[in-house]
């Protein structure tokens, strides 16, 4: 007997993908349906490969509950609905219709309602006091007002909210009835925290100076708030129309759930360390590219101070009909500048769990497990033409009272620079003041 089924719709496709039930009992599974196989749909993840038989709690829990929030609203939802906390069937019947990327979850019966959308006349304009009375709720009560719905809920723990941006810069959400895309997300740090916005746009455009593909976010004011507007890479808009681009991140990719984003709470053989990065890479449509990619992220995130690479913190975009590429950079925030957060590497550099204590040997381990034979070599053509990029790059910091971060990337680049015998010359900083800062931090 079953007490709750949902039809699982990948967007595009004229037949559900599967169904996601939860008994009486509590079980939960995922099944792919015959029709899908036998359409040539897309598998909806990495960790779910098409197959006849369904999967149980363990394999199909961490993709769906990935889905979903992790904030206040979800928090709304299962004080509203009377709803455990583990009923993932449950939560995404309230939330799934239009999740992250192409997929929707739908009671059983109902027709598909994911659709594109049409600029002109699928929106409704959001006034200014409207904008601010959302901006005010998300930085102040770290949710929506009550008379508000997330039209598109994105994971993760901060607060925001999904809506469009129209030509002529407006924000609007769907019409009343309509579950078309979403193209931007509004971040809203927390009113003490504004600073942040300004700092990740600062983050991504010195990402996109190194030659890095990176979501590039634009700090904007909300009446007197400080929010971070980031345009989707999971959605096209052409000719004024929106559709959805299907996308996972790697938690989901590798069959875990949010809380085993960081390696420091997992245990063998089930943790996001380098080789579980590295086994999601190789499955992409260009896994040397991807490799590069990812280890050049990597000693980016070092030397900019953000430590919080995790596992929900990279993703992957499945755009082009065959297998799926790295996604673009995103939420890259220099987390070693603020006190509140754990300094420990998302995951291990070698054997080095802060950057503080890492040697030589630990980053030649993590470049040849990357896949480097020759590290002298790469330092030299990779490393430093990235070094010099964000050493022509980071002037402007300061210039824009962000002196700080820039005195934090010039003490991070000279250890790394240091650990890698990079012959570089980098620009005179307070980088004493900085090392004295980041010790008074941890």
């Amino acid at each position: 007997m079953t007490e709750d089924r949902l039809a699982v719709w990948m967007d595009g496709m004229a037949t559900p993908a599967g169904h996601l039930e939860r008994s009486d009992e509590g079980d939960t599974s995922f099944a792919y349906a015959r029709n899908y196989l036998d359409a040539g749909g897309p598998p909806l993840s990495l960790s779910l490969p098409l197959a006849d038989a369904a999967y149980d709690d363990r394999g199909m829990r961490a993709f769906f509950a990935n889905l979903l929030p992790e904030n206040a609203q979800l928090q709304r939802i299962l004080d509203r609905e009377g709803l455990e906390r583990g009923n993932v069937v449950g939560q995404l019947r309230h939330l799934g219709a239009d999740c992250a990327g192409a997929v929707s979850c739908l009671p059983m019966g109902d027709p598909p309602v994911k659709t594109p959308g049409r600029l002109d006349a699928d929106y409704e304009p959001l006034d200014d006091a409207a904008a601010i009375r959302i901006v005010r709720s998300l930085a102040e009560l770290r949710r929506l007002p009550a008379e508000v719905d997330d039209p598109s809920p994105v994971a993760g723990v901060q607060s925001k909210i999904a809506l469009t941006v129209l030509p002529d810069g407006r924000f609007a959400l769907p019409r009343a009835g309509l579950r078309v895309p979403t193209t931007h997300i509004l971040k809203v740090p927390e009113r003490r925290h504004g600073r942040d916005a300004r700092l990740e746009e600062a983050a991504a455009l010195l990402a996109a100076a190194c030659g890095l593909e990176v979501s590039v976010p634009q700090a904007i004011k909300v009446g007197d708030y400080e929010a971070l507007l980031i345009e989707r890479f999971d959605r096209r808009v052409a000719q004024d129309t929106v559709t959805r681009i299907h996308q996972e991140d790697f938690a989901q990719a590798l069959g875990f759930s949010s809380e085993l984003k960081y390696e420091r709470r997992g245990r063998e053989g089930r943790k996001f360390d380098v080789s579980a990065a590295l086994s999601v890479l190789d499955r992409t449509a260009d896994p040397e590219a991807a490799r590069l990619g990812f280890v050049l992220a990597t000693l980016f995130n070092l030397r900019i101070g953000n430590t919080d690479n995790h596992a929900k913190n990279h993703a992957l975009l499945y755009d082009t009909g065959g297998p799926p590429r790295l996604a673009p950079l995103y939420d890259m925030l220099p987390i070693r500048l603020h006190d509140r957060y754990n300094h420990q590497l998302a995951f291990k550099i070698g054997q080095a769990t802060l950057f503080d204590e890492m040697t030589s040997d630990d980053v030649a381990t993590f470049l040849i497990e990357c896949g480097v034979e020759d590290v002298p070599g790469f330092v030299g053509e990779a490393v430093v033409p990235l070094v010099r990029s964000l050493e022509k790059a980071t002037p402007t910091l300061r210039s824009q009272g962000m002196r700080t971060f820039d005195d934090l990337i010039g003490r991070e680049t000279e250890r790394l620079v240091d650990l890698l015998s990079a012959a570089v010359e980098l620009r005179a900083r307070c980088v004493r003041r900085a090392r004295r800062r980041l010790l008074m931090s941890n």
